[in-house]
């Protein structure tokens, strides 16, 4: 079986190797108070949205939900 990852899931799967993003959120204290969102929901919430030129919420929820991985 051959299984394929859409370009937007490569893309993340490089930045969490080459940022190491949960070590600079907690080197950070970035969720110190956060109420709501991860940071790394927010990251990819706006990656998406730049990458696809979403214009509305609404975009942004439906076109996360087909790339759920």
């Amino acid at each position: 079986m051959i299984k394929a990852a859409s370009l937007f899931s490569q893309i993340l799967s490089t930045i969490r190797i080459a940022a190491n993003f949960d070590n600079l959120v907690a080197k950070h204290e970035a969720e110190k108070n956060a109420k709501g969102f991860e940071s790394k929901t927010q990251l990819v919430s706006m990656l998406f949205c730049h990458l696809a030129k979403a214009d509305s919420l609404r975009e942004i929820a439906g076109g996360l939900a087909c790339c759920k991985e």
